[in-house]
């Protein structure tokens, strides 16, 4: 029976891609039901927020009995939130490696927008690191002034040649005689002591930094957010299809096809590629779900399905979000469970992989099992 309903479900698509030639999007879930007493059609199809909802009506369309008109369309968005810590690393130029004239130049805080995240981001102060940007060779004299004295005469023997500043050897390049004492000889004064004061000189080179490199971090938490997608829900009621109508569009038809067979052949076309497509729909279905515990007893949360293999019976469920449950459920269909009868089936899952054995083949095959760490692990 349930493959009767997927196959009737696999032909639905085909027919609604029919209806509407220029649609471009396939509904994630169809369901035709009457809820109380009106007829209706409800086609789900959840999309990115670029697309244009208005493309989604489809013009009236006939099935199974009945005359569909599109009645209003729904829309839910399913926003995100993403924060993340980053770090830019930002250079300035100043002339001197003083901290003051660094701080001046770097500002306390910068914008940060990339890759849709955006934010604000702080200067850290613990990680700047200064250079010097380049060298140049200047050059220059080094000098010592010396007072020698006091002296019986201004004798230049009194006076050394050279003298050493720093460990470097200067020599001697002027000296200045002065009189500090005086003495009377006969009616007149004469000099009777004197002192040196010479200076010493020599030439000198050094390498000295043209400006200075100052690299800093600037370090934040910033955010991205949006709507990561938009689930449309696209109601259509319907009437039952008179009969007459029907005829009139057979004889219609085959008056159409006789005076141009290509529109026959045109169909013939479709129809196979439709087919096709029905075929390929239905044997690319899911056939294994995974649920986790609801918030009522025996109620049930799906929270993905995939498609398996039966040369290879495992799936991996480490990216599906199985909130705080303990419990986890795993439903294989009966198309898949029939070849698997007998053989292991595996689960994996970031903390280990939990394996069991098909039981089931009449129906599908329901089972259960805790996915915490403590389990799972040693079970592979």
């Amino acid at each position: 029976m349930k493959h009767i309903r997927h196959l009737a479900l696999c032909l639905l698509l085909a027919f609604s891609l029919m209806t509407s030639a220029f649609a471009a999007e396939v509904p994630d879930d169809l369901v035709v039901e009457n809820l109380n007493g009106q007829q209706r059609m409800v086609k789900t199809y959840v999309l990115s927020p670029e697309i244009d909802p208005e493309t989604l009506k489809e013009p009236s369309f006939d099935y199974d009995g009945f005359t569909y008109t599109w009645a209003y369309t729904t829309k839910e968005e399913q926003p995100f939130l993403e924060t993340k810590v980053v770090t830019e690393t930002i250079t300035v130029e100043t002339s001197d490696d003083d901290l003051s004239d660094i701080l001046e130049a770097l500002a306390p805080s910068i914008i940060y927008e990339d890759g849709g995240f955006t934010g604000e981001l702080a200067l850290d102060h613990t990680t700047l690191s200064t250079v010097a940007s380049g060298y140049t060779t200047k050059y220059g004299s080094v000098t010592e002034t010396k007072t020698i004295g006091p002296l019986d005469r201004n004798d230049m023997s009194y006076v050394p040649a050279t003298t050493v500043k720093n460990g470097r050897t200067l020599t001697l390049a002027h000296v200045d005689w002065q009189v500090i004492g005086t003495a009377l000889v006969g009616e007149a004064l004469a000099p009777s002591q004197y002192q040196a004061v010479a200076t010493y000189s020599a030439s000198t080179s050094w390498k000295a930094a043209t400006g200075y490199v100052t690299t800093a971090e600037y370090k934040g938490e910033v955010t991205s957010q949006g709507i990561e997608s938009v689930t449309y829900t696209v109601v259509y009621t319907g009437v039952p299809t008179q009969s007459d109508y029907e005829d009139t569009s057979s004889i219609d038809l085959a008056g159409l096809f006789s005076e141009n067979p290509l529109y026959a052949i045109g169909l013939v076309m479709l129809l196979v590629l439709l087919g096709i497509l029905a075929v390929l729909l239905f044997q690319r279905r899911k056939n294994v779900s995974v649920y986790v515990p609801g918030d009522k007893p025996r109620d049930y949360r799906l929270v993905g399905k995939f498609r398996v293999e039966p040369d290879k019976p495992e799936i991996d469920i480490g990216g599906l979000d199985l909130g705080t449950s303990s419990i986890v459920a795993v439903e294989i269909k009966r198309s898949l469970a029939k070849k698997l009868l007998g053989q292991t089936f595996a689960v994996r899952h970031e903390y280990g992989t939990h394996t069991y054995e098909i039981t089931q083949d009449s129906r599908d095959d329901w089972h259960e099992f805790e996915w915490k760490e403590d389990t799972l692990c040693g079970e592979e």
